[in-house]
């Protein structure tokens, strides 16, 4: 019988039978980079620089540590994984060159797509807040704009 008390005994659980014992820096990490994206919903919150300093070294660090606990712990199956099951032997090779590429490519990825997307989101929510300065028909032209791709959006 598995007694759960609290939420932390709960996590605890998970964790131990999900993941295998893995400690709690991985859901700390990923829980204060949750609350990060949140808080930036919020008007007047969102820094350019520090948020990117932020995924550089959040996301990065993370990839990097995750890279080096499966690479010297087990190169022969870290580099098996690569190759999926059922691939013919003679393309083995150019598969397991391609996922080595995409592999090192990832971490780029995470960092620049989330960069990206919430600032052109921020900039784009400033600029379209902005119109509204310059005459009040921008007003009435927004609010239309916001009810039509509400009501396509649920078509």
């Amino acid at each position: 019988m598995i007694v759960v008390n609290d939420f932390g005994s709960l996590m605890g659980r998970f964790y131990v039978l999900v993941l295998k014992g893995v400690s709690y820096y991985y859901f700390v990490l990923l829980m204060l980079v949750l609350v990060w994206f949140l808080v930036y919903r919020l008007p007047y919150c969102y820094s350019f620089y520090l948020f990117f300093v932020f995924l550089f070294g959040v996301v990065f660090v993370m990839f990097v540590s995750l890279f080096m606990c499966r690479a010297f712990s087990n190169v022969n199956s870290f580099f098996a994984s690569f190759v999926p099951l059922g691939t013919p032997l003679y393309i083995c090779f150019i598969v397991c060159v391609a996922e080595s590429i995409s592999y090192v490519i990832r971490p780029i990825v995470l960092i620049l797509r989330p960069f990206i997307n919430i600032s052109l989101g921020c900039f784009g929510a400033v600029a379209l807040g902005n119109l509204c300065f310059v005459s009040c028909l921008w007003v009435l032209i927004l609010v239309l704009l916001f009810f039509y791709e509400v009501f396509v959006a649920s078509i």
